[in-house]
């Protein structure tokens, strides 16, 4: 029975940090930037504020993304990013339409950090293939299940993948909202935001000549005239197929978003760089954080009966729920409906999750925000007996003052008149002694 209850204990408290770390569902304000791009996401990396969409949860194909979770798995398997990689000729024999970029390098040596920065800055399609095949010891679609291993648990239900690298495979695929728990995942990643971020990177060998590789994200290049000066880091892949894919990240006052727009047009100009510099620009200057709710807030109160009797319990955020909401925000914008008919079922743990509440702004389905119980009822067994008994037995351990009252005039009653007699002597010796004294 212990061993059950302390099993059923553990699930809750993974359930409710599972659901913690869920981004916040999507609420699109009304934006002035017109979109050409098949897909789009743009969110507050703070708050997991999902500030604008378009077709967010549609698959496309992820294209030079790919490298994305290329460069997470590789990470996160090698100990030293200064491990020295053999560029071998048998994993770029293998490579369907390689890229050729490591062709001269075939039989020396580069480091892990040389690969990840040919992945991130360029299409880095070869460098991907000889990472995979060195973190896998050569099984490279083992290195590919981890990739859908990590896809799975970040949560992400509508992506796949073939490869280590862009192919033109209708199964490699992904959507602007699982991007976005993948970009969130490569940021916590060592080393990610530096690589991602550079604008160049010089490869430097013995007997080589030094070979430096240039970013294909212009949002990050000061001369091109896409050039966004907040721009922190990213990720830009273009193909027939795909056509123009772009993740990139700003800050500014210290305000964290990702532009992630997938599909968009190359035909004339570089769409997906033009439009991520009108959505930088109006969250900068349209968009502020706020705290929309308490985490002291009161939302509810629910009563679990116990056999001592009944006990308040209120419903509460746990924390503070902080948004990304227009300038021109106030606090009567935001509505909160909670569930009439939610059931109150012993024990309950403080922190545990209650139910939920739908949030409306202006008048519109904002989002579901969780009830959290402020105390536990029904969990400490000596707690509980001690209340429950201290309820059955105050009235009769803790008389009242009319029951001392009635009591001590029936004491008096019983006693024999030679026991009165002798109290009021004693009364009036000690009133007479007094006098005297004075």
């Amino acid at each position: 029975m212990k061993k059950k209850l302390i099993f059923c204990v553990c699930l809750m408290l993974c359930v409710i940090l599972c659901a913690s770390t869920i981004p916040f569902s999507a609420f699109s304000y009304d934006c002035p930037v017109e979109s050409t791009s098949r897909a789009v996401l743009v969110a507050n990396l703070n708050t997991d504020t999902f500030v604008y969409e378009k077709n967010s949860s549609g698959v496309r194909y992820q294209s030079y993304l790919t490298n994305i979770m290329t460069f997470i798995v590789a990470r996160n398997n090698v100990a030293d990013i200064e491990e020295k990689v053999e560029i071998k000729k048998s994993v770029l024999d293998a490579i369907a339409e390689p890229d050729n970029s490591l062709d001269k390098y075939v039989g020396k040596t580069l480091t892990v950090k040389d690969l990840l920065y040919c992945i991130m800055l360029t299409n880095g399609k070869d460098a991907s293939f000889v990472l995979a095949d060195y973190v896998s010891k050569g099984k490279v679609d083992d290195f590919v299940a981890l990739m859908n291993k990590k896809a799975r648990d970040l949560g992400c239900k509508k992506t796949k993948f073939t490869s280590p690298a862009a192919v033109f495979d209708k199964t490699q695929y992904t959507t602007c909202k699982d991007l976005y728990k993948i970009i969130k995942c490569a940021l916590d990643t060592p080393d990610y935001k530096e690589i991602s971020g550079a604008v160049e990177y010089t490869i430097s060998t013995k007997k080589m000549p030094d070979k430096t590789i240039t970013t294909n994200n212009s949002l990050l290049k000061k001369k091109s005239p896409y050039y966004f000066t907040y721009t922190e880091n990213g990720k830009y892949g273009v193909d027939k197929v795909a056509r123009g894919n772009l993740v990139s990240v700003a800050n500014y006052n210290n305000l964290d978003y990702v532009c992630i727009t997938l599909g968009s047009q190359v035909s004339s100009e570089h769409n997906a760089f033009t439009e991520a510099k009108l959505f930088f620009s109006w969250v900068y200057l349209y968009l502020g954080n706020k705290q929309i709710i308490s985490d002291s807030s009161v939302l509810k109160t629910v009563t679990a009966t116990t056999p001592w009797g009944e006990t308040d319990i209120n419903l509460t955020v746990g924390e503070d729920i902080v948004r990304s909401v227009p300038d021109t925000y106030t606090a009567d914008m935001i509505t909160i409906k909670v569930d009439e008919t939610l059931d109150v079922k012993l024990p309950v743990f403080e922190g545990q999750n209650m139910g939920t509440a739908n949030l409306y702004y202006d008048g519109r389905y904002y989002e579901t925000i969780d009830l959290i119980s402020d105390s536990s009822v029904g969990v400490s067994m000596y707690g509980d007996i001690t209340s429950f008994l201290g309820s059955m037995f105050d009235a009769t351990l803790t008389p009242s003052k009319e029951q001392e009252s009635e009591e001590q005039s029936a004491l008096e009653e019983t006693q024999s008149p030679t026991q009165k007699t002798d109290k009021s002597s004693k009364k009036s010796k000690d009133t007479k002694s007094s006098q005297q004294g004075e």
